[in-house]
């Protein structure tokens, strides 16, 4: 393991040096063609915009030239000097052209500009977003600009009276518009029309690769869609692969360290269990995933819930006029199979958008293998093996409906669903070495699990003018529910140690939440952003144990129980952003109010917890280079986890003879502040340090007591701190080669009582991407977790190696793909627990070595159009950069 962690630093280190590769590279091949034409088709692969006039680009300027994969700008840099152009990098995704020849501002008059605006739709009224915008004083280009989300733009010069000006408006898809103003009347820059274009361009031939990690001053994206993710893996699957984030065998997603995250799907908080969420992911299909989001210092506008920062899965939308879609279906084997399938569609009629997805999953792998074995303090010991079985069945499905009520008003409907029927078998054999005594047995457990989820959301969205301020309201309401039952049955050379039992623990959960956000754009520079949510939970736990004595269930009284769990949030935030120069600064300040009550209706016991929370964020980015996107950053924000429904039940749950889980009513939230510097090379190269300090760290501990048995309960430890690096790189090696590299260095301790636990720990990513012209993409993933803490428990190390060959066919729309996952047979999880003189250790290995065909095929008709965000349950407020 020390080698792979070697040569992934080393590749590391090499990619530092190698140069800067720009992160959008494109081969294109033209003969004296128009050069707006080749820079339209620039912005419509490589996601730029491109701002510049009819006047300083004419049509008649024409450009020959053939290059292969090199970034856009060295190709500008190749082609605009020859013809007395030059251009400027605005932002990561805006660049402006402009003539030599371009008049250029007097002192006096760069300090008394006038900031114009107006909005940008098309014939239907619909707002076009990110339209290019130049503004030219005779044949003279002196400014430009681009449309935000709503169709607003702005510009800001020194206008004189009485002077005439000219606007160009391009956008892709539309014919060029020309308008003429005289200062002070700008009546006809408030709304206007762009007319959708009647040709397409055929005589270029231009090709872009994504790049798959993308790096901004605030968050980390993974673009999944087209990369080697996208194809026949689950949700959870993509995000296990993804740099930037680390999921454990168990599900539960870290960013950086050991610290509990928030997940968010297309703005939704997911309120689950780590183990629900990790179902729930498991039922998302990846061709349905377009991006995901990795934001380690969340600001305040999100919800200070989830100390390690915040993962947002951004699912596919519409975006072609008329019907377009997607089918897939993927086959895996290792020792039982693995079946999956799913469709998506979008459709457009006038002023009506709808979208849509479904996926079914069978999965009957199973663990080949699991042990057990524990050393009491008077050195007795105990040894299971285990064999487990699964037969499992996942759904899911997601519709939406957006409906324009005005140019400036939209309302949408969003419902889901998704489910799961987890069937598994465990048979385990147990050997027990008691002082003079030698006790043998098995022991079969069946364990049927049904999760489900639904939801509904209502939205309403309201831009109040031209400057980008709107109003949004939000409606939601959420169900979940589970039944689960786990028969137990075992069987020893002592007979009187024999035992029959069943837990059966359904549960149900209701949710509703409202929420209120206003933004307000002050000025170009400056903007504020404030907000109301409330959020209503309740859960009804029920935990009926019974036994099975004389040939009938009999319910033990002791031991059963039902608790109902009442949570009330009511949450209140203001951010203000201002940006100076190269300089943004954002402050903000979030209130959270927490009302919970807990009710045992079987004990009578009870108990109540009302607190407020103050949760400030300050963020401070200076951009040293906007051409390569490299920054400082310097964030701060004090963050919470408040325990999970189901650890505040004062229930006693026994597992089997030997394990028992029991509830904690006493558990108090965690409180976390974190800090964070890191520097921004250029487009993914990255390296940062961040510390955090948590006070009342919530943390499942393991204890032994009597009769041989291990608890697990969830518990306040006094406090944790982590500390580490992070370091991202994306390499080029060659041009057919392309690497994505993440390493973290961190060291986590706890402590409980007088207990302490420490270590040092690596986590290390390497997915390298081969393509072969006109043969296929190949792809290696390479993924290396060290021994790390947790509770009071260490985890053993982790490694494995997948690989996977991807053809496409038919111009991209058919995908075949062949994937081996864990090649070597090394996946698997250890754990280590030495507490009050007890020493547990257990091992499972699962069949994770698999090989799988996956087929994905996209069908479209119509035209593009601008895609309608329906926005869902829980929804956070969305951060402009990278969305």
């Amino acid at each position: 393991m020390k080698r792979f962690i070697q040569m992934t630093m080393m590749l590391m280190v090499f990619s530092y040096f190698s140069g800067q590769a720009q992160s959008r590279k494109i081969s294109i091949s033209a003969n004296k063609l128009p050069l707006t034409r080749i820079l339209e088709q620039i912005e419509k692969e490589c996601t730029y915009s491109i701002v510049y006039s009819n006047e300083v680009i004419p049509d008649t300027v024409l450009v020959t030239v053939n290059v292969k994969r090199i970034s856009v700008a060295e190709l500008l840099d190749k082609i605009l000097p020859e013809k007395q152009l030059f251009y400027k990098m605005m932002s990561e995704r805006m660049l402006v052209i402009g003539s030599n020849r371009t008049v250029r501002l007097p002192v006096e008059e760069a300090e008394n500009k006038i900031t114009l605006s107006g909005r940008i739709n098309d014939q239907k009224k619909n707002v076009l977003a990110f339209a290019s915008v130049g503004l030219l004083q005779g044949l003279s280009y002196v400014g430009g600009s681009i449309s935000n989300d709503n169709g607003v733009f702005q510009l800001s010069y020194p206008f004189k009276t009485q002077v005439k000006y000219t606007i160009k408006i391009s956008s892709i898809g539309y014919q060029p518009l020309s308008v003429d103003f005289v200062y002070p009347d700008t009546v006809a820059l408030k709304n206007l029309l762009l007319k959708e274009e009647q040709h397409t361009l055929n005589t270029v031939s231009i090709t872009a690769a994504r790049p798959l990690i993308e790096r901004k001053t605030d968050r980390y994206i993974v673009n999944v869609e087209g990369s080697a993710l996208a194809d026949g893996n689950t949700g959870l699957e993509v995000l296990q692969k993804s740099p930037g984030i680390w999921v454990n065998s168990e599900g539960a997603i870290k960013i950086k360290g050991n610290q509990s995250v928030m997940v968010m799907i297309n703005d939704v908080v997911q309120r689950m269990s780590e183990e629900d969420l990790a179902q729930y992911l498991r039922t998302l299909r990846s061709e349905d995933i377009k991006k995901i989001e990795i934001i380690s210092n969340p600001p305040s506008e999100f919800e200070a819930a989830g100390a390690g920062g915040i993962v947002h899965i951004v699912l596919k939308k519409a975006r072609m006029d008329g019907f377009a879609g997607q089918i897939g279906a993927a086959y895996k084997y290792g020792n039982r199979p693995f079946y999956a399938g799913g469709v998506s569609a979008d459709y457009k009629v006038k002023n009506l958008y709808a979208q849509g997805n479904v996926s079914l999953v069978k999965d009957k792998s199973n663990y080949i293998g699991g042990r057990a074995d524990i050393v009491y303090p008077d050195q007795s010991t105990y040894a299971g093996r285990t064999d487990r079985y699964n037969d499992n069945s996942r759904d899911q499905y997601r519709f939406g409906l957006a409906y324009d009520l005005s140019k400036n008003q939209l309302i949408g409907l969003q419902v889901m669903g998704a489910g799961s029927e987890m069937l598994q078998t465990f048979k385990t054999s147990i050997l027990l070495n008691k002082p003079a005594e030698l006790i043998s047995g098995n022991a079969l457990s069946d364990w049927v699990r049904r999760p489900k989820n639904t939801g509904a959301t209502l939205n309403y969205l309201l831009r109040l003018d031209s400057t980008g301020s709107t109003f949004k309201v939000i409606g939601d309401y959420v169900q979940s529910s589970k039944t689960e039952l786990n028969d137990f049955t075992s069987q020893y050379t002592d007979p009187s140690r024999n035992s029959r039992y069943r837990n059966n623990t359904p549960n149900l959960t209701n949710i509703y939440s409202l929420q209120a956000d206003y933004t307000k754009v002050l000025n170009s520079k400056l903007e504020l952003k404030t907000g109301l949510k409330y959020v209503s939970a309740k859960r009804d736990n029920t935990i009926l144990s019974e036994d099975f004595i004389a040939d009938e269930w009999v319910k033990n009284t002791g031991t059963s129980n039902q608790f109902i769990y009442d949570e009330h949030l009511l949450m209140a935030y203001v951010t203000l952003e201002k940006n100076i120069h190269k300089t943004s600064i954002k402050l903000g300040l979030r209130a959270e109010e927490t009302d919970m009550k807990g009710n045992s209706i079987t004990s009578g016991q009870t108990f109540s917890r009302k607190y407020l929370g103050w949760f400030p964020t300050a963020f401070l980015v200076q951009k040293l280079n906007e051409k390569t996107g490299s920054a400082i950053y310097l964030n701060y924000s004090r963050r919470l986890r408040r325990p999970q429904f189901n650890y505040l039940n004062p229930y006693r749950l026994q597992l089997n003879d030997y394990e028992v889980m029991t509830g904690n009513p006493d558990l108090l939230p965690e409180y976390t502040h974190k800090i964070e510097l890191g520097y921004n090379f250029w487009n993914g190269f990255s390296a940062d340090v961040y510390y955090s300090r948590t006070e009342n760290t919530i943390a499942q501990f393991v204890n032994p007591i009597a009769d041989n048995v291990i608890e697990y309960q969830p518990r306040n430890f006094n406090n944790s701190s982590d500390y580490g690096i992070t370091l991202d790189a994306p390499v080029k090696l060659f041009k057919w080669w392309t690497t994505n590299n993440s390493v973290v260095l961190f060291h986590l301790a706890t402590e409980i009582s007088n207990f302490k636990v420490d270590q040092y720990s690596v986590y290390a990513k390497s997915m390298h991407t081969i393509t072969l012209k006109h043969l296929f993409d190949f792809d290696m993933f390479a993924n290396y977790s060290s021994p790390y803490v947790t509770s009071n428990s260490k985890m053993g190390y982790i490694f494995y190696l997948d690989l996977g060959f991807t053809k496409k066919l038919l111009d991209n729309q058919l995908r075949m793909r062949l994937s081996l996952t864990d090649i070597f047979d090394t996946f698997k999880e250890q754990e280590y627990t030495n507490y009050k003189d007890t020493r547990i250790s257990s091992y499972q290995k699962r069949p994770t070595r698999t090989i799988g065909l996956s087929l994905s095929y996209s069908f479209s008709s119509g035209k593009k159009f601008k895609n309608k965000k329906i926005e869902q349950s829980n929804e956070e407020e969305k951060n402009r950069i990278g969305n």
